[in-house]
């Protein structure tokens, strides 16, 4: 099965993420695009993958159905991926609010699995690494133990951001 006008997604933008040098392999299953993120220097690639239901991985009732499986993974392996099917696919605005709900999806798993070091200026990271850890069932917890040690990891941040 073909995906028409698989070539003119080639420009599409969202959020500074551009598809680019839009491909497929020579039986027409697997379609293929690099996605560029313009808002870097270095623009950073992403990919975008799409199989039909003919490709040799799609199996069961996905093929009779007319499942298109759609993924797309940045440059340190996270990934968003979807299901269409055939009508969905038909409509070149449907393929594009899914790809920029796959962009969104990416973004999130990115802020939310940004590493935690020294050098790491982000809020969370730095209450993460001035936290206290309680131990529970521990005598020395009370009341204002918790309450110090709080004021304690608060005022230890507002010097770390200075």
């Amino acid at each position: 099965m073909k995906i028409k006008g698989w070539e003119k997604i080639s420009g599409y933008t969202y959020k500074g993420y551009t598809i680019v040098n839009p491909i497929h392999n020579a039986n027409e299953t697997k379609y293929e695009a690099t996605i560029l993120n313009l808002n870097l220097p270095q623009k950073p690639k992403w990919e975008l993958s799409v199989l039909t239901p003919q490709h040799k991985f799609i199996v069961g009732e996905n093929t009779a159905d007319g499942i298109f499986f759609i993924s797309m993974w940045d440059d340190n392996r996270f990934s968003a991926s979807r299901k269409m099917n055939k009508q969905m696919m038909k409509s070149i605005s449907n393929f594009r609010q899914t790809f920029e709900d796959m962009v969104d999806e990416i973004l999130k798993i990115q802020l939310t699995s940004a590493p935690s070091s020294p050098l790491s200026n982000g809020i969370i990271n730095q209450v993460q690494n001035a936290s206290t850890n309680f131990l529970y069932g521990s005598s020395s917890i009370s009341v204002t133990n918790i309450q110090s040690n709080a004021i304690q990891a608060l005022q230890t941040l507002q010097q770390l951001t200075k």
